[in-house]
């Protein structure tokens, strides 16, 4: 409490010392006066005025030649007598914080330790930024950073560097051999990946004090992440980078925000087949929905609405209804459906309409006459435009549509979550209650929780650079699919270290995990194989039993230089793992039976994790693979 009273008080201090060396010089330089004027008029044959302004000024510089004779002196020269210096004092802590302040601040984003780097400027940058700065160490590196943040609204934890994040220096002005997670945030992808292969150059290129930056990151790698702007490129990107993931100490990924704002965005508002507490009750065929507008977000958000239903639904289920309108919306449709598999089970009914507006016929069409949707998402960039089409769409649906249980229409706004605070509360009245008491919250009606409001990059950041990591993605369902088979051959959880669950497993084996699916890269590699998007007709991959058998053998020896770098012996296994050995560290010849199974395991299961993220391989010209190192 103690110490952010004191942090509280130092800031205010230095955004506020050329005003109060204002206060106090002025202060001194009355009370100085007049001191010295009551001082020298009583003895009036040292008496001037120029005595009076020369002595008066002195005290500014702590001069004591008016005191050496002592005595009694006028109160108000006693005051000013050490307020002038006082003043004197704020007025060079302010030069000098005003000369030196941006250095100091270079000089700590340098040195930071265990930091967030953001790269460029504008709404997802400062959403970031925002978000981040609470919890974190940020530094801001955008050539316009100081104007982002002035330093009047700079928050505590946030540094700024002004500079292109392109260069190398700047980036090592940052700190980023010693950051956590580097967000890149430019206007274009070429500009994100430039600034993720700058930092991949520091780490491969710097040192620590006894050895290079990257092999003293393997165990916690520099997270990178470049934002995509055009939601094509995001798989294309992934299966790139997954193919060619062999750089220690760095990890990166890709992300759109209009993907994470869809997911945020159902995850706030489903539809009832998709919410984790679903009803018993609910009707074979769901109610229909629509998407208005062919942003980014509407695109993302029916692929996601069609990966929940696919996920959510059995065999024989009825295809979800979604009606898409907007500029282009059956061009849009027809290239959803190429590049995503999911949407084989939705019926896409696509409207065009170069205004974005609906007729009211298609956002009732149902299979009864008149039937009313259960969502309406609008999701056109521009904000009053969404909000005119929300308004319209509330119109043809009817007051008395809306509301829980009703029909829902969700807008899409900017950052600033003006329109949910103007149109109030979403929260419905109780039906038990005849008069639900007034929500003076709002200045306009919410229609009983019928219009809802969805600021996308307030809502969808930060993302976790956890979740959003692929390879961690894949560690994670490596170890599913290892619990799944051990217990289904009767092995009871807790009974090894590694039959735990993901949160509870030992860091060596979670990282041995993440070995296993890095390693995919030089699987893919050696057989000239590609990762490519899976699209709606691509058939299903398998291997031979050949390259099952040669797969297998790699990667047993694969696993056993891993486990032999972390120090683990051949031995018998200890259940308390205090004595790293493990008897599996043999030669394919003499490992057992149960041992390659799990190695064939290994290699069946990496189409199925390649698939959860949307990735499937793709068998380039035949050649033999290349001969293990």
């Amino acid at each position: 409490m103690t110490g952010g009273l004191v942090g509280r008080t130092g800031r205010w201090l230095r955004r506020h010392l050329l005003g109060l060396f204002g206060v106090l010089g002025l202060i001194a330089m009355v009370l100085s006066l007049i001191g010295t004027y009551q001082h020298f008029a009583a003895t009036p044959e040292t008496f001037t005025w120029a005595n009076v302004v020369f002595f008066a000024s002195t005290l500014f510089l702590a001069d004591g030649t008016m005191f050496e004779g002592g005595g009694q002196f006028p109160p108000a020269l006693e005051v000013a007598r050490f307020l002038a210096p006082l003043a004197t004092a704020v007025g060079v802590a302010d030069a000098v914080s005003t000369l030196f302040a941006h250095r100091f601040e270079r000089f700590r984003a340098r040195h930071a330790r265990r930091h967030v780097v953001v790269c460029g400027s504008g709404p997802t940058a400062s959403a970031l930024v925002d978000k981040l700065v609470g919890s974190n160490r940020v530094v801001l590196v955008a050539q316009d950073a100081g104007q982002e943040y002035p330093d009047a609204e700079r928050p505590p934890n946030l540094l700024r560097i002004n500079g292109d994040p392109v260069e190398r220096i700047v980036l090592q002005g940052a700190g980023i051999a010693r950051a956590d997670v580097v967000y890149s945030c430019l206007g274009d992808t070429a500009s994100n990946l430039a600034v993720t292969l700058t930092a991949r150059g520091v780490v491969r290129g710097g040192r620590t004090r006894y050895r290079r930056t990257a092999d003293a990151r393997v165990d916690n790698p520099l997270r990178c992440l470049a934002q995509v702007g055009d939601l094509s490129l995001l798989p294309h990107l992934r299966a790139r980078r997954i193919g060619l993931e062999n750089d220690p100490g760095f990890r990166l990924d890709f992300f759109a925000i209009e993907v994470l704002g869809a997911h945020a965005l159902l995850n706030s508002n489903a539809p009832a087949w998709a919410r984790p507490n679903r009803a018993p009750d609910l009707p074979a065929r769901p109610p229909h929905l629509v998407v208005l507008g062919m942003s980014g977000l509407g695109l993302a958000l029916v692929m996601e609405l069609a990966r929940r239903w696919r996920d959510s639904s059995a065999p024989g289920d009825p295809l979800l209804r979604i009606v898409v309108s907007g500029r282009d919306a059956s061009g849009h449709a027809a290239a959803m459906r190429s590049r995503e598999p999911a949407l084989a089970q939705v019926e896409l009914l696509a409207h065009d309409s170069a205004s974005g507006e609906l007729p009211t016929g298609l956002i009732l069409a149902q299979d009864g006459p008149g039937e009313p949707p259960e969502f309406v998402y609008v999701c056109h960039r521009d904000e009053e435009e969404a909000l005119l089409r929300g308004l319209e769409v509330l119109r043809a649906v009817g007051a008395t549509g809306l509301g829980e249980r009703r029909t829902r229409i969700v807008v899409r706004t900017g950052r600033q979550r003006s329109f949910e605070d103007v149109f109030g509360s979403r929260n419905p009245p109780v039906d038990e209650d005849p008069l639900p008491p007034l929500d003076d919250s709002g200045l306009l009606d919410s229609v009983q929780g019928g219009l809802r409001f969805f600021a996308v990059n307030d809502q969808a950041l930060p993302l976790d650079p956890g979740a959003n990591d692929l390879i961690e993605r894949f560690a994670q369902i490596i170890h599913e699919k290892y619990l799944a088979k051990e217990r289904a051959g009767g092995a009871a959880m807790g009974s090894r270290r590694s039959l735990r669950p993901w949160e509870e497993l030992d860091h060596d084996l979670q990282a041995s995990n993440r070995a296993q699916a890095i390693g995919y890269s030089d699987v893919l590699r050696r057989r000239n194989w590609m990762l490519v998007p899976l699209g709606e007709h691509d058939p299903e991959f398998s291997f031979t039993a050949d390259e099952v058998d040669q797969l297998a053998r790699e990667e047993h020896l694969r696993w056993w230089r891993e486990r032999e770098s972390r120090g683990v012996r051949y031995g018998p296994l200890e259940l308390d793992g205090s004595d790293p050995r493990h008897p599996s560290l043999v030669d394919w010849e003499n490992l057992s039976r149960d041992d390659r199974l799990r190695s064939e395991a290994v290699v069946l299961n990496m189409p199925a994790i390649l698939a959860a993220a949307g990735l499937g391989i793709v068998r380039m010209t035949p050649r033999p693979p290349d001969p293990i190192a």
